[in-house]
């Protein structure tokens, strides 16, 4: 078998089975580590390279390396990150496939092209577990409470819009999936009509640019379509507790598409707990604010929260 062109990899060979299904020259590095470059549709299934089939399904108890066969076995990380995984083998090739592994990709931003390094333990040491190491230098983009979350909350935390120096770690996103997951079920309880067209949550740092004067400004990413130009909005501090109702004039700006939402320092004078907290205490310059637009049959409303 010919050896493949990228240097990166000089050993690994340019297609991942021969006629046997396994690799002429198998290798791991330092007798554990092999890498994997990611393909286009890596998400949905990712071959192990041939060179390192062998060692594979060996250290998974694989009974029959040239046979169908599938395993479930646990993908694990240094960010005490584990995922159960199946891991597929057939005459030809063994790949990873199925929803947790397109989770853990997701969870770290893996990327087509990307190179990913596993780690199958110390040979001189039995192991008794179905455990394979993923190293990843990378911090995760998701947190595990996202994927324990609805279908409906997924959408929204992957719809979240930014503003310049508003991005949360991965950490901080328990706090939007909370924040999503508490407006999914406020709907629901309160039987809400439907919403016009899909949320955009936005994360922004209260500053000078975006609240000046008594007016908040609302990203036209962030504005529902069919909203009136000038109108009305109650604004909702759902989290946690009672709610806080207020009502806000508004006008959507024709140059930019931005909201604008008057009468915003009584919003901010409120005093509310804070995300993850039960300190109360109300909004100010500086604080990081989560919010939710919606519009339909019942009126609009601006779900908002304080992050800590």
């Amino acid at each position: 078998m010919s050896s493949s062109d990228n240097e990166s990899l000089p050993r690994e060979c340019s297609w991942y089975h021969d006629d046997r299904g396994l690799c002429d020259r198998p290798h791991l590095d330092d007798d554990r580590h092999f890498s994997i470059e990611l393909e286009e549709t890596f998400d949905v299934e990712t071959l192990i390279p041939c060179h390192a089939r062998h060692y594979v399904l060996e250290r998974m108890d694989f009974e029959d390396h040239e046979n169908y066969e599938t395993k479930k076995i646990h993908l694990r990380t240094h960010h005490d990150v584990d995922f159960e995984v199946n891991l597929y083998n057939s005459e030809s090739v063994t790949h990873f496939g199925c929803k947790n592994w397109e989770a853990l990709c997701k969870m770290y931003g893996f990327h087509e092209g990307m190179l990913i390094t596993m780690d199958l333990g110390d040979p001189d040491i039995d192991q008794d577990n179905m455990d394979i190491w993923v190293l990843v230098d990378t911090l995760p983009v998701l947190p595990l409470s996202y994927f324990h979350s609805s279908k409906n909350v997924r959408k929204m935390v992957d719809k979240t819009h930014y503003t310049g120096g508003s991005e949360l770690t991965y950490q901080e996103k328990n706090h939007l999936v909370g924040f999503c997951t508490d407006i999914d079920n406020y709907n629901i309880y309160n039987k809400t009509p439907r919403h016009y067209g899909q949320y955009v949550p936005l994360v922004h740092v209260l500053n000078y640019g975006n609240y000046h004067g008594d007016t908040l400004r609302i990203p036209m990413d962030c504005v529902p379509h069919l909203m009136y130009q000038n109108g009305s909005l109650r604004v909702l501090n759902i989290h946690p507790g009672h709610p806080m109702n207020l009502n806000c004039p508004y006008r959507i700006s024709q140059r930019s598409g931005d909201m604008l939402i008057k009468g915003w320092k009584k919003c901010m004078d409120s005093r509310k707990e804070v995300l993850g907290s039960k300190r109360k205490r109300s909004a100010r310059i500086g604080d990081m604010m989560i919010s939710i637009l919606h519009n339909g049959e019942s009126g609009s409303i601006l779900f908002y929260a304080i992050l800590p």
